[in-house]
């Protein structure tokens, strides 16, 4: 902080802004419909001791600046059917009265077909908050995930089909499709029509290697036929603590004869975004790596250290944040300063010690899991039925609005 006379202070970066400056192609996404943001950016403000809310004012704002697009740290947006649903939640009352709105306007529609109409209005609405990043940076940044609904996961057809009407939402909107067998036809298909995606309910290096390919091949598929690219990107996402925390990885580690840990779980899904980020690299896929699922700890000498995020800094990569987890990381963390620790090599003591357990080879090798038997994969099933559950959740909020005693007129 200056004290010249004269001199304006220098701001204090914030630890996003500390980890975005380990590499120029870091990206920093917002993990949550920008509809939520505000609030979020309300409770952390209220939540803050007196002396400290000037400070962090100004550093949340630099976070996303709607009046400066072009400064915005966050470079994209990530969401999904909870954080979809955690948007309606947020402001139901206003939520109530358009789907009532809608359905007076459409009556025909099914509760389904509301909750769709919905769904796609959320999407809207958010690609619309990130455009002006998305016109300020040359269509580089600024893109929105609008992910298709999980319960067609295994159905190529209808995804593709939910992909085009969630397209013509915006030009910036990516779309999120499952690492699913399906999903990989899915991918090739989107990309070959210059539509930008997300693979998403990803977990091993089998998928990521098959998403890029899926991509790389629907790429040329594209630039043959003269499709417009210029607002076309494409990430293939690590969900890396769904993956951990999978209940067939402690059966397998038990089976091995080997106790898990927080720490050898933490080692098992970061050597996997590491081998990911350089596997990338070097086979230069024109896909790039998005972290996700990400926790805090295990702490240190009483610290509080995110092992995912200082094990991974420094990567051409793109980390996304939902509220939840980002409230704790700038309230708690207190560990060292990022670094480019994504070059470092996991120790080999912990390779060795993960290495007899038959789930992390699985997710470890390049080709652990065919493509045919992806449908199978746990954290793919666990996730997926999680996401389910809230798209359900959104059909019975729409129920909930359209019953007889509910409508009002």
């Amino acid at each position: 902080m200056s004290t010249v006379p004269g001199r304006t202070r220098r701001p204090t970066p914030s630890l996003l802004e500390k980890l975005s400056a380990t590499d120029p192609n870091l990206e920093v996404w917002w993990d949550s419909s920008p509809l939520v943001f505000e609030s979020w950016r309300t409770q952390m403000l209220e939540a803050a001791r007196p002396e400290e809310r000037v400070e962090l004012a100004a550093q949340l704002l630099r976070l996303w600046d709607p009046e400066h697009p072009e400064a915005t740290l966050f470079r994209g947006v990530t969401t999904n059917p909870p954080l979809s649903l955690a948007a309606i939640r947020t402001d139901p009352a206003r939520w109530e009265g358009w789907v009532r709105s809608y359905h007076k306007s459409h009556p025909g529609a099914t509760n389904e077909q509301v909750f769709w109409a919905l769904y796609k209005e959320i999407v809207r609405l958010g690609a619309a908050a990130f455009r002006p990043a998305h016109l300020a940076t040359g269509h580089r940044y600024g893109h929105i995930s609008a992910q298709v609904d999980p319960r067609c996961c295994f159905d190529a057809d209808k995804m593709v089909a939910q992909a085009l009407e969630l397209a013509d939402l915006g030009e910036n909107v990516m779309i999120k499709v499952p690492g699913s067998r399906e999903g990989m036809t899915v991918l090739r298909e989107l990309t070959r029509r210059g539509i930008s995606t997300n693979c998403t309910l990803a977990y091993t290096m089998s998928q990521f290697v098959a998403a890029a390919e899926a991509v790389q091949r629907g790429l040329l598929e594209a630039r043959s036929s003269g499709v417009d690219l210029t607002c076309w990107k494409s990430v293939v996402t690590d969900m890396s603590v769904r993956w951990e925390n999978a209940a067939e990885f402690e059966q397998q580690a038990q089976e091995a004869g080997v106790q898990l840990t927080v720490e050898d779980r933490r080692w098992a899904s970061i050597a996997i975004f590491k081998l990911a980020h350089r596997t990338f690299r070097q086979r230069a896929y024109p896909s790039k790596m998005l972290l996700c699922s990400v926790r805090m700890g295990p702490p240190a000498a009483g610290e509080g250290r995110c092992w995912h995020i200082e094990q991974t800094a420094g990567a051409d990569a793109v980390f996304t944040f939902p509220p939840v987890f980002l409230t704790s990381f700038l309230q708690d963390y207190n560990g060292p300063d990022f670094s480019a620790q994504i070059r470092t090599p996991v120790p080999d003591a912990a390779l060795a010690r993960l290495a007899p357990i038959r789930y992390f080879r699985s997710g470890y090798d390049l080709d652990g899991i065919p493509v045919e038997a992806f449908d199978e994969i746990p954290a793919l099933l666990s996730t997926m039925q999680e996401f389910s559950r809230a798209t359900d959740g959104m059909v019975a909020f729409v129920s909930a609005q359209l019953e007889p005693a509910a409508v009002h007129p």
